[in-house]
């Protein structure tokens, strides 16, 4: 299957998805990508659609690979109903006075355009992959391997030099596991990930020495303290309310984490301590 083929499947999807904590109270986080025609999609984006994925079990054992494309397709090797996940990663960067870095995702992307997201998310890549002709070794290394992966599209993404963010900035915290087929009466596309949560710290004037949003992944940044945060989500939250503004939308991902997650960690960093990995695996569902 070629690209083409890929894109007559993106053009087809069913513009929504929604998730919620398995364990939370009873509270639906809905998020809309607004899916266009199929020119509207670059070459480079449809290109990523080869990147070659990790697939794992339940518990986060390697099993085989696939492409991003065939991970993320409805009937692929992921996302059909006994589909198993695929790692990604969340980076969750924090300057010194612990403001967080959020990033809007650009018109561009295939899912969830113009929706606001933590600093990064993607894909750490399977042993011999390539990335823009680079061969991938090492990101298949559990949490090492992520913060690898975390690295190199922090620099894809927003330009930021490794040397500025070195890997001992970086924490890993937790995993989070949820899958969200876009909602519909035959939906094309969907997410299924095992996505390990990178906390990383470091001097703003650090960061910003190369920090330059790519065009063509991110529309905007900006730094939110924890009370902007909370205010921001509670007031961006639901592109299903009718007074919505377009473009202020939160990843459906962004908005379950900051929600039930994100805080704690965040008032652990205010009291002066590290946070600490939980050895934990929350399981997010439709």
């Amino acid at each position: 299957t070629d690209l083409s083929d890929v894109a007559r499947v993106l053009s087809c999807s069913t513009p929504a998805a929604a998730i919620q904590l398995r364990s939370a109270p009873q509270r639906m986080i809905t998020s809309v990508a607004s899916v266009g025609p199929t020119a509207a999609y670059d070459a480079t984006q449809l290109a990523m659609m080869e990147e070659m994925c990790i697939i794992v079990d339940d518990q986060d054992n390697v099993v085989s690979t696939g492409t991003k494309k065939e991970v993320h397709l409805i009937n692929g090797a992921c996302m059909k109903p006994d589909g198993l996940p695929h790692r990604a990663f969340s980076v969750f960067l924090f300057n010194e006075r612990l403001e967080l870095l959020l990033q809007k995702r650009c018109s561009d992307k295939i899912l969830f355009p113009l929706h606001w997201a933590n600093t990064c998310c993607s894909h750490p890549l399977a042993d011999g992959a390539t990335f823009q002709d680079t061969v991938i070794r090492g990101e298949q290394n559990g949490p090492p391997g992520c913060i690898q992966a975390a690295r190199r599209k922090l620099q894809h993404e927003l330009s930021i030099d490794p040397a500025d963010i070195p890997e001992e900035a970086f924490r890993f915290v937790t995993k989070v596991h949820y899958k969200a087929p876009l909602p519909g009466s035959s939906p094309q596309w969907g997410e299924h990930e095992m996505d390990y949560i990178l906390i990383a710290q470091a001097p703003q004037a650090h960061i910003e020495r190369s920090l330059k949003p790519n065009p063509g992944e991110v529309e905007q940044i900006k730094w939110v303290s924890q009370r902007a945060c909370r205010d921001f989500v509670a007031a961006a939250g639901d592109p299903q309310r009718p007074d919505a503004v377009p473009g202020e939308w939160l990843s459906p991902w962004f908005a379950v984490i900051e929600r039930q997650l994100l805080h704690g960690w965040w008032d652990t960093m205010h009291a002066g301590d590290k946070v600490a990995p939980d050895s934990v695996i929350h399981r997010l569902e439709q």
